[in-house]
């Protein structure tokens, strides 16, 4: 291949190296020249527009920026969610300031403590006159687990801090204009808890019959009385969250004790389909019932079930509510199987899933979009 030799005057371009090859020589001379020009031709700008509005006792024009939008959800996929910051500035000189050294952007969201995105743009052009850009900023996705623990240690509720700054620099003088917008959501409400203690409380009542007893083989009184359904949360750390179903159960009967297994209470709770919480999925075990998993009969007691989450579903869960509008439909189902021990039956309470639906809407992002929940209401659909 034959190399070809650029001239530009009287000074080659074309730098030789071993082997006969001839490359083209960086142009490096050129663009520090032009950079060094537009430097200098603001300055000039800037001194001699300080100098007339001195002498006139006016003041000297400033460019001037600032956030026009804090942030609009941008494009979800299963690998990245964006945020889109669109920013303002007004260049009050002449010329478009082009060489990209002049405007930098920085921006942060943070959700209870924990910032999930945060970037920056630098050496942006400056055009002359009003104009608006964006900056493009992804969720670190790794992070929400993070919050997720902060989120409900926090009684659910939501703190959401965007913080913006725009910077310009010049050769003289530089301007910063930095901005911060915070919001606090759910003070006074649980959604999440809300949903699951609506749905375990129509699991309460009264659910007592007679059976013959193959031992015996006589009828006897066989059930339970179940009250005081609630649901709070257990441990919750970096992997797992850990949710606790608490009731208040009554044996009513005279001589059949009650066992009440772990897997007795059949629960599943899912946010935008997208299942969080299940449990109970198989059947009471003989094996399984001992001293401590009876209640005797006649006696009252408080049975605490434990239903554990993996955290990595929040991830999951947090991309459908972005792509919803920041909106979530809650689905929870639940019964209680408890085991009059010996009869060969156990006992449904009640004999069909209760359900329950509701959903939460939060405005972290969503511009002109209240935060709102049906959970703990109704449970029907808004």
């Amino acid at each position: 291949m034959q190399a070809r030799t650029v001239r530009h005057g009287k000074t080659s371009n074309t730098l030789k190296v071993e082997g006969g090859l001839f490359l083209e020589r960086p142009r490096f001379r050129m663009v520090r020249k032009r950079d060094t020009l537009s430097n200098l031709l603001l300055a000039v700008l800037i001194l001699t527009a300080s100098g007339y509005f001195v002498i006139g006792g006016q003041s000297v024009p400033t460019p001037n920026a600032g956030i026009q939008d804090y942030g609009d959800w941008g494009t979800v996929t299963d690998h990245r969610v964006e945020v889109i910051t669109t920013f303002w500035t007004d260049n009050p000189y002449p010329i478009d300031l082009t060489t990209g050294e002049f405007l930098h952007t920085r921006y942060s969201l943070t959700l209870n403590g924990v910032s999930i995105a945060e970037g920056s743009r630098d050496r942006i052009d400056l055009p002359r006159g009003n104009t608006s850009q964006t900056q493009t900023t992804y969720i670190h996705t790794d992070r929400l687990a993070a919050w997720w623990v902060r989120f409900l240690s926090g009684n659910e509720t939501l703190d959401a801090t965007v913080n913006g700054q725009v910077r310009i620099t010049t050769p003289i003088v530089n301007w910063t204009y930095g901005t911060t917008k915070s919001d606090t959501q759910f003070e006074d409400r649980t959604p999440i808890l809300d949903s699951i203690t609506r749905v375990v409380e129509r699991t309460e009542g009264r659910y007592v019959t007679s059976r013959r007893s193959p031992i015996s083989h006589r009828q006897v009184v066989v059930g339970a009385k179940v009250k005081d359904a609630r649901a709070t949360w257990g441990r919750i750390d970096a992997k797992r969250t850990t949710l606790l179903i608490h009731y208040r159960i009554h044996n009513p009967s005279d001589t059949v004790p009650l066992a009440v297994d772990s897997t007795g209470l059949r629960m599943s709770l899912a946010m935008n389909d997208i299942e969080l919480f299940h449990t109970g999925n198989g059947a009471l075990s003989p094996e399984t019932v001992n001293a401590t998993s009876l209640i005797r009969p006649g006696e009252t007691r408080t049975v605490t079930f434990a239903i554990t989450m993996n955290n990595d579903r929040v991830d999951d869960w947090f991309r459908s509510h972005v792509r919803r509008g920041e909106r979530s439909d809650i689905d929870v189902r639940a019964h209680l199987v408890l085991d009059p021990h010996g009869t060969g039956e156990t006992v449904r309470t009640p004999n069909d899933n209760v359900t329950y639906h509701c959903r939460m809407q939060t405005s972290v992002l969503e511009d002109d979009q209240p935060t709102a929940t049906t959970c703990g209401d109704s449970g029907k659909r808004p």
